[in-house]
């Protein structure tokens, strides 16, 4: 009996924590869990649960507050320190959502072309998803291989295509999932040219983005040396028992707090500032 009490227990912690961490088969998560389910989805972590990225985020954020406590021995430092290490995996994933983009963007008017030879040598739409999936460029073929997969199990190519849209979450593939799904449903002999067009369309934004990227890059850089700039400079303070102690008092947190606040709003300002604006999404204006 006294065994069984404890096994009873467990397995009740258990089935608590799997009802709150399993994903719901056949129905989006609504809420705050659900924006950031989409968004690691967009950052290409589909497979991470939110309540996993929340955890590791604390995990990150305590163990980095814990070195810095046993490095600097200031608990002010370590504040900060734990607001760092729990807010890095966001901002980890943010610039891989970008670097995603990014190739993804590079990739789009190869596919598009190859996509438009295949219909125009008589493939059907499927047929054509399939070549791009096996032969089209690297960053996009899961992309396109998740989309003749679902074909295969769904039988709804247009729901594929949809799903697909809403995964990838990029402006272009908004337009080319609108092309095939007017396309798969009407049907229509300037397909290809269309596809085509398009993706001279996207070569010429392409180049003009690569551009504009090269001159602005100086901002970037001046914006990254400026914001790291006053941090290396409190590390160097707070590596002495003097500058250590001074960082405990509330002066001292408030002006980390204060700093902290002002180096965030500089770097995202010239960040924006710098940055070129992304195209409306067509699915996201859709379904709103």
């Amino acid at each position: 009996m006294s065994i069984l009490i404890p096994l009873v227990l467990g397995l009740g912690v258990f089935l608590v924590f799997d009802g709150l961490t399993r994903g719901r088969a056949g129905r989006e998560t609504p809420g705050l869990a659900g924006r950031l389910a989409h968004w690691l989805a967009a950052c290409g972590a589909g497979h991470v649960r939110p309540v996993q990225f929340l955890g590791a985020s604390l995990v990150l954020g305590l163990t980095v507050a814990a070195v810095a406590t046993a490095v600097v021995g200031s608990l002010g430092v370590a504040v900060l320190a734990f607001l760092a290490g729990a807010t890095f995996p966001m901002i980890y994933y943010r610039r891989r959502r970008h670097a995603l983009r990014s190739e993804r963007r590079r990739a789009w008017p190869d596919a598009i072309e190859l996509l438009a030879g295949a219909v125009r040598a008589g493939d059907t739409l499927p047929a054509a998803l399939g070549t791009v999936a096996e032969r089209g460029p690297a960053p996009l073929r899961p992309v396109f291989g998740a989309v003749v997969r679902d074909h295969r199990v769904s039988g709804d190519l247009a729901g594929a295509l949809d799903r697909m849209g809403a995964t990838v979450a990029d402006p272009t593939a908004d337009r080319v999932v609108r092309t095939l799904v007017l396309a798969h449903r009407v049907g229509g002999r300037e397909l290809g040219r269309l596809l085509r067009t398009l993706s001279e369309f996207l070569r010429e934004d392409l180049a003009a983005r690569r551009e504009i990227e090269a001159r602005q890059s100086w901002t970037v850089v001046a914006a990254r040396v400026s914001a790291a700039a006053p941090w290396l400079v409190l590390v160097l303070v707070a590596s002495r028992p003097q500058g250590a102690d001074a960082f405990d008092t509330p002066a001292g947190l408030l002006v980390m707090l204060v700093g902290t606040a002002v180096t965030i709003a500089g770097y995202r300002l010239m960040m924006r500032i710098g940055r070129l604006p992304d195209e409306p999404r067509v699915l996201a204006e859709v379904g709103a």
